[in-house]
């Protein structure tokens, strides 16, 4: 059996199936074999926003416990749904991040509790760690983290903990870093980069200070991967940090292009975390990986091919 068959016989359900990383998580799947069950909970967009639909199998909304009735059973969970709302204050944006992913979908974990799929993948963030935690930080470390964000975040891992401690069902938090990728949020470092170099756009680096980021197709692997190899209860998901202007520089050299930005410290009182990455537990030999530069290089090829309105 090829790799192209090795989730032949496999069930994924995917909430958040229509993010960015969503999207590409469904097709690869599809491509390796599986069979799809993707899913759109209340507040995601019934389409991606920036990038198109792949696989051939079509998001369905659960919005209802009337919804489940006719949903297959599937083997694994990979759990996306994350809405947030930065305009709100401190406290009002921590409590609508857990009444709108946790609570209000309190019909789907009591599902899946009665139908007990193998492993729940709940995907969490490097961002549970804070300034607190000193360094290294590892995925034994103990969360401490400082923003809204996080907060719902370590809530969400220690929900499913207790939810789903009587089921047969394995909970693994992936803690994901930066995940870099075409049609990826404007903000995010490479695609500043690209609209600094390519469109002129004037941004600033934050300079001093390290980026872990990985390519896309590398991390839905991985996550891919944990469905299968997965037997620890935390994983922490992150690239090689490298400093914010060494990649700065390496994105002008490939590009054969200056950028237009500036270089500052923005947090020059601020410590970076320095993270063990467990990517290595999770990779196998079908697994696509990326240096730094065949990343830029990705982004770079990606945004001139299918220019997008990222400016």
């Amino acid at each position: 059996m090829g790799v192209k068959y090795i989730l032949q016989g496999k069930k994924f359900l995917v909430t958040g199936s229509t993010g960015r990383l969503g999207t590409d998580l469904c097709y690869r799947l599809e491509e390796l074999g599986a069979e799809v069950i993707p899913i759109i909970l209340k507040g995601y967009p019934e389409l991606p926003k920036r990038i198109e639909w792949k696989s051939t199998y079509k998001p369905i909304k659960l919005y209802s416990s009337h919804d489940i009735k006719n949903l297959e059973i599937p083997d694994y969970v990979i759990n996306f749904h994350w809405q947030v709302n930065r305009s709100k204050s401190f406290t009002e944006q921590l409590i609508f991040e857990i009444n709108s992913n946790i609570y209000e979908q309190t019909f789907f974990w009591d599902w899946l509790k009665e139908v007990q799929p193998k492993k729940f993948i709940n995907i969490s963030t490097i961002r549970i760690f804070s300034e607190l935690n000193p360094n290294p930080i590892s995925s034994s470390s103990i969360p401490k983290p400082l923003t809204p964000y996080g907060i719902a975040k370590v809530t969400a891992e220690n929900y499913f903990k207790a939810v789903f401690h009587k089921s047969i069902i394995k909970v693994i938090n992936l803690r994901l870093g930066s995940v870099s990728s075409y049609g990826e949020v404007p903000t995010q470092l490479l695609t500043q980069l690209f609209n600094s170099i390519f469109h002129k756009k004037k941004i600033t680096i934050n300079k001093g200070h390290i980026s872990n980021i990985l390519y896309i197709d590398e991390v839905v692997d991985l996550i891919i991967n944990s469905t299968l190899l997965g037997d620890e209860e935390n994983y922490i998901v992150v690239g090689e940090g490298y400093l914010n202007e060494f990649i700065s520089q390496r994105f002008e050299e490939i590009a054969e292009r200056k950028l237009n930005a500036e270089y500052t410290d923005l947090f020059p009182n601020i410590k970076d975390p320095f993270f063990v990455s467990d990517i290595d537990k999770l990779r196998s030999d079908w697994t696509r990986t990326y240096s730094l530069d065949s990343l830029i290089k990705q982004i770079i090829k990606s945004n001139l091919e299918n220019p997008l309105n990222t400016i």
